[in-house]
């Protein structure tokens, strides 16, 4: 998840059946414009992408062209970077594999282009599994690369231009969500999932002691407990951990939700009745002071937000209650 809305990501959405195309304009305009706006880091990006084979002067970044579905009579690849004496060919792929003999065809093209240094690149999410008579690209290069390479370049990017400082955390943030953009797990992490199973006892125990039957719920994004025949949600998010949330599942009266004065609704296709409602608490905000609290008063603490919660929800509910299904695609 991104920490706000997302530029990629909105568009992305209209994309319909040209994902692949979509992330290689993306791509290119990105490049694009930090050879316009953070030149040092664009050529520096462009000798990574292409395994050093076009690699010029930061103050020859203007030389360097880039062309998307470039056409060739008989085949199309996906982005071309070139300057006046080398020619790269990139053929991007998210999830899709390679066609039979895609990349035959383009080394083909490659020698009939005219240009006497040229390579081919390809670039995937996941590695690509060649037959031992198959044609290979001169460079295999990943998107958790091109990411992390991305990233390891932002303070420069910062320096640089707040334009093309944008558009880079954009799209990093883009990658993140495609899940094309990894994290380093740190040496913390065995503490970090400790405490973890910790707070998911400790919101069971609260759902006892409210008296709300509970069922452990969890997936890529979240932790937690669903609750009372799958009508409520409480846990956490990995993205936000400090922030527990309490949503709804179920049809509610959006009128009666507005005047709790609490929380906050929301629109989402899979819930009966589309519209939900879900309050925020903060652990690590002053009001709340979770993580300084006791044991037993992070439990005390816990109990009451969710009575208080539950109490919200149930007077917001409608009468009648279509049922939930077990197992639903939540977005």
């Amino acid at each position: 998840m991104s920490s706000g809305p997302n530029l990629f990501a909105r568009l992305h959405k209209w994309a319909i059946r040209q994902d692949e195309n979509f992330l290689t304009e993306s791509f290119a305009v990105v490049l694009e414009q930090l050879l316009i706006l953070a030149p040092e880091v664009g050529v520096r990006l462009v000798s990574r992408l292409t395994g050093g084979f076009i690699e010029l002067p930061t103050g020859d970044a203007g030389a360097i062209d880039i062309h998307t579905q470039v056409e060739t009579g008989s085949g199309r690849p996906d982005l071309e970077i070139s300057t006046k004496d080398r020619l790269a060919w990139i053929e991007v792929k998210a999830e899709s594999p390679l066609r039979a003999g895609q990349l035959e065809g383009y080394r083909v093209l490659l020698a009939e282009s005219g240009i006497k240094h040229t390579r081919l690149v390809l670039l995937t999410q996941y590695p690509e599994v060649f037959q031992a008579d198959e044609t290979r690209p001169d460079l295999e290069v990943r998107w958790f690369d091109v990411a992390d390479w991305l990233e390891s370049e932002l303070p420069a990017v910062e320096a640089a231009n707040e334009i093309a400082s944008f558009l880079a955390r954009q799209f990093l943030d883009f990658l993140r969500e495609r899940n094309m953009n990894l994290t380093q797990v740190g040496k913390y992490m065995p503490e970090g999932m400790r405490a973890l199973a910790n707070m998911l006892n400790m919101l069971n125990e609260a759902a006892i002691a409210c008296k709300v039957p509970a069922k452990r719920a969890a997936n890529w994004e979240y932790i937690g407990l669903r609750l009372d025949g799958q009508k409520y949600w409480f846990g956490l998010t990995y993205e936000n951990p400090d922030e527990l949330s309490f949503a709804t599942r179920c049809r509610i009266d959006t009128e009666a939700a507005v005047r709790l004065g609490e929380g906050e609704l929301g629109e989402e296709n899979w819930i009966p009745g589309r519209h939900r409602w879900w309050r925020v608490a903060e652990l690590s905000s002053e009001s709340v002071h979770f993580f300084s609290r006791s044991k037993v008063g992070q439990l005390r603490w816990l109990e009451n937000f969710l009575r208080e919660c539950l109490d919200m929800a149930r007077s917001i509910e409608t009468p009648e209650q279509p049922p939930i299904p077990e197992e639903l695609e939540e977005s």
